[in-house]
């Protein structure tokens, strides 16, 4: 499977009962397919199927390796959410505590762990950011010309067809491709099988999609008189 031993001991990292690892199918087959090795990937798979734990096994095992690890996110908000996770997850056992070594950068502000202000992102270990922020961080000082030292999880990569925003998304991927990657994993809850096919094929990457979704869905309307439930 490719995780270490240290991902292994961490319940955060790998869910565990009565000693059994507790897996979706989704993340078995990524881990079938080899991303806790160093295997570029697009996850395609609906919500709730435990996509991000993949996005953070590809942390945990660039960090490992020696490498750093870039994390795209579709908005700030998911930007903060994920930038507090992987202090939880990595900080101390993976990071020795030292808070220079992740950073949040968004629209608002590039921050690290401690809350400081930082205008080197892109030398952190771990980088959580919005992908027109990243887009920005890269374009300074030209095109990039190597990334291969770095592993990117890039989270709703279906962005890169949204009508508004996929413009930079794509001249985004178009200059991480052409400067190189040690890995790639792309996660998408929505993509159609045909897209999830030609985006790989155009990234150069390994597809896996389960259209299964393992756990109920529960949406539910509430009134003051009322509350309507609907299972999916």
């Amino acid at each position: 499977h490719g995780l270490s031993d240290k991902v292994l001991g961490k319940p955060e990292l790998l869910p565990v009962a009565s000693g059994m690892p507790l897996l979706t199918d989704i993340q078995f087959e990524a881990l079938e397919a080899g991303v806790a090795r160093g295997e570029s990937l697009l996850v395609s798979a609906p919500t709730s199927t435990g996509k991000t734990l993949i996005g953070w096994w590809t942390v945990a095992s660039a960090i490992e390796a020696g490498y750093t690890a870039v994390y795209l996110v579709s908005h700030r908000a998911l930007a903060k959410q994920k930038f507090e996770e992987a202090k939880r997850l990595f900080l101390g056992d993976f990071l020795a505590y030292d808070r220079s070594a992740i950073v949040c950068a968004t629209g608002d502000s590039v921050e690290d762990a401690a809350g400081r202000k930082t205008n080197a992102p892109l030398s952190s270990v771990i980088l959580v950011a919005t992908y027109e922020k990243f887009l920005g961080c890269l374009s300074v000082g030209g095109p990039p010309r190597d990334l291969t030292n770095i592993c990117f999880v890039c989270d709703e990569v279906q962005l890169v067809g949204d009508k508004h925003r996929g413009q930079n998304a794509e001249l985004l991927l178009t200059l991480m491709r052409r400067a190189g990657w040690r890995q790639f994993v792309g996660l998408s809850a929505v993509l159609s099988p045909g897209d999830a096919q030609a985006l790989a094929s155009w990234l150069g990457i390994g597809l896996i999609r389960n259209p299964n979704r393992e756990k109920a869905l529960t949406i539910e309307c509430r009134t003051p008189l009322a509350t309507l439930s609907v299972s999916a």
